[in-house]
């Protein structure tokens, strides 16, 4: 049975996107670093990191060819 207080998947999987976003923009909130980092599973950060890393990469490669082609 479900503990009333935890997060569902879907809360937790936000919370990772939203942790690991202002993670890659350097950008920390005003709360003790123990609220600030709510407990996450160490493996969902690392895939979403590499998610958001190949998109920005996709993208900027995208950008460059575009130029190049002008």
């Amino acid at each position: 049975m479900p503990m009333p207080n935890s997060p569902s998947p879907k809360d937790s999987f936000l919370r990772t996107i939203r942790t690991v976003a202002w993670g890659l923009l350097g950008v920390r909130g005003h709360k003790l670093p123990e609220q600030d980092a709510p407990p996450l599973s160490p493996l969902a950060i690392l895939i979403t990191a590499l998610v958001f890393m190949l998109i920005f990469v996709i993208t900027l490669v995208t950008v460059a060819i575009n130029i190049s082609h002008r």
